[in-house]
Order: structure tokens, then sequence, then C-alpha cells
């Protein structure tokens, strides 16, 4: 508990695999936390498959035979790469989660905003305010066919896809969801009414944001017509003159999604090429990248006029295995849960934990 609001800290593990889900609720247990999990899902292998989706439940019902109640999140699987660069915006696989949610005991889903990518260097199929109003469109129908669940609209940033060689990525124009459209967004869902609508923010995924915003600003002309700064427009390079990835976090967000990411600085740059760590760097154990976790706290307690606080935000730790663990045990993320503990105590961190990178943004805009 801090400044009043409730943290709850949650790890992640694949509905699929009862092994993952035992080690992420021993590990919560151990340490005399609720079981606070958000359940990772593969599509086709899991909710769209009869034996997978039975598979996913019956791992869930053993899991509270064995530790009472659980705080469930379902994310909805990654996109189809061949369907959303043809069509704009899977919903069917939205709605599907939705419902897989509800038989799973889940109370919230997260799903990425996104509209109309293409691959590579292919030509924009939609611009900002088009993509803007449909996915919104598409948002409030969701909500309003699932008013018991929340949905949780995630920022995507940059998607890099394998191999990560910084040429293989899709690309759209609601990449970054800043944090003048998170404003513009609650304003949507206000007005239209959406109490189970909530934007949140993956912090790594706004390293990468944040790392193509200030390398666009920097090399403005040389990066003119490159898709990967396709989302960046003008408008949005004047409202900020730099962004790191904590601007896009405020106080009203009732989950974040957290791993440790490499911020860029492009002002020390030899040449207008982006470094592939720019655009690849997340789900890194906290401390081992060069987040200034102990700045989250602020952003997390800074008052906000607009709008009353949640009583509860989830913590999240989207953390990838480290080189010591296996399939089933994250000691990466078991650690870095940690470590989140000890930065929302206000306890000292450890010299590893304290990188460089901290908050240097010097102007900020639309309700923050």
């Amino acid at each position: 508990m801090t400044g009043g609001r409730k943290y709850l800290f949650a790890l992640k593990a694949a509905a699929l695999d009862s092994g993952q889900l035992y080690d992420r609720a021993a590990f919560l247990a151990s340490i005399g936390l609720p079981i606070t999990l958000e359940l990772h899902t593969f599509g086709d292998r899991d909710l769209t498959a009869s034996d997978g989706r039975q598979t996913c439940l019956d791992n869930l019902a053993r899991l509270r035979d064995a530790h009472g109640p659980l705080d469930l999140t379902v994310h909805v699987p990654l996109q189809k790469i061949d369907l959303v660069t043809r069509a704009d915006f899977d919903a069917d696989q939205v709605a599907d989660a939705l419902g897989f949610a509800a038989e799973a005991g889940a109370g919230r889903v997260v799903l990425h905003r996104y509209w109309g990518l293409v691959h590579g260097q292919c030509p924009a199929r939609a611009q900002r305010d088009e993509a803007t109003m449909a996915f919104n469109d598409v948002i409030r129908s969701l909500a309003l066919g699932a008013p018991e669940l929340m949905l949780l609209v995630e920022n995507v940033g940059h998607y890099s896809l394998l191999p990560r060689d910084g040429t293989s990525f899709v690309a759209g124009p609601l990449d970054h969801f800043f944090p003048w459209e998170i404003a513009e967004f609650r304003a949507f869902t206000t007005g239209a009414g959406l109490s189970n609508v909530e934007a949140f923010v993956d912090v790594a995924h706004a390293t990468l944001s944040a790392n193509l915003f200030n390398w666009r600003r920097r090399f403005y002309r040389e990066t003119q017509g490159d898709a990967r700064f396709s989302a960046i427009t003008d408008a949005d390079l004047d409202r900020a003159d730099r962004l790191h990835p904590f601007d896009f976090v405020d106080a009203r967000m009732p989950y974040l999604h957290l791993s440790d990411s490499l911020m860029v600085d492009p002002a020390g740059a030899t040449g207008p090429d982006i470094p592939l760590s720019a655009l690849v760097s997340e789900g890194l154990e906290l401390g081992t990248g060069n987040l200034p976790w102990a700045e989250l706290p602020d952003r997390l307690a800074a008052d906000t006029a607009d709008a009353p606080l949640p009583a509860v935000t989830r913590l999240v730790l989207e953390v990838e295995p480290g080189p010591e663990d296996s399939h089933i045990r994250n000691g990466a993320q078991h650690r870095s849960l940690r470590l989140v503990q000890q930065v929302m105590a206000g306890a000292a961190l450890p010299p590893s934990s304290r990188r460089a990178g901290g908050h240097v943004s010097s102007r900020r805009a639309g309700g923050q």
C-alpha cells in the first residue's frame, strides 16, 4: 500500500502450461502474496483448439484446488501477422479471449492497440485520425458486449518480428499510444460511458516508442519515409522535446507491464542509423537495463485532477527467463518482482539496479 492505493504484484504464465502456473503460484505463495497472474495465450494451441482450451481450464481448476482464489487476467493471443496485415483489426480474436476469460473466472483482458498494420517498409494503409476512430468504435462494441470484464488497452511500441534484425517488423498508425493519445482515448471512453475500459502501459514497449521518438527528433530529415518512424507525426513532435518511458505512466493506470529495457540517447550518435538495441530490447530482468526504477513510485503517486485514482493497481512482471532458468521456472521474473516490491516500499536499490537513463522529458502535453 502506497499513498492509500493498493498494489498487487503479478507474474505471467501460459494458461496451457501447468508447470509454469504452479511455479508462479508457488513463488507468490512463498512470499505471502495473493496468487495474481496474467495468463499468456497462444490462440491455435489453446483458445481456438477445443482440447487446448479445456486443458487451460483444467489447469486453472487444479491451481484453485491447490492455492484457493486466483486473481486472473487473460492476455489476448499475439496477432496473426498474415491476418492483421490484410484486415485492420482481429476483433474475433479479442471476442474469443473475452469468452475464455469469462469461462476461466478472470476479471480482465489485455489487448493491443493497433490498426491497419503493414509489413516492413510497405506503404501505410491508414492514417492516424481514421485509425483512432475505427479502433475506438471496435472497443466500444467489445466493451458493451462484455460489461462484466475490464478491457485493458496496451501500447504496442515497435512490433519487431523474428529474427529481430531491425528490418523485420510490422508498423501501423497506432503503434505508440503517446501520452497525449492516452489522454484522448480516456476522453473517448468517458464520453462513451465505458467504465470497463482502461488504457495502460507496457513500460518496455514505451521504451521502444521513446527511442524512436527521440531519434526522429534528432534525425528528422534522415528518418523521413522510414516506416519504423511512420507513426510519429509532426504534431507529435510538437508535443515534447524528448520522451522517456515513464512519461507514458501515470497515476490513473490500474495496470502496468514491467520489464527492463534500454534507452538509447541519440545525442551520442555518430550517424543517423538507429541502433538495433533501440528497437528490440524488452523483457529484460529488472536491473539489467537502464530504466530508473526508483522513480516509478512517484509517477504512480502523482495526483490527477481529472479523475479519481484506482483503488488497486496491478504491477505485472513480463520478464523473459534468464540464462539459468528453465522453460518452467523463471527466476528472472521472480527476482524482478522482489525488486519492484523494494521499489514500491521505498527501499534503496542495489547499485546494479540504479543505471543511467533517468526521467529527462522537458515538455509533456495532454492530460498527464
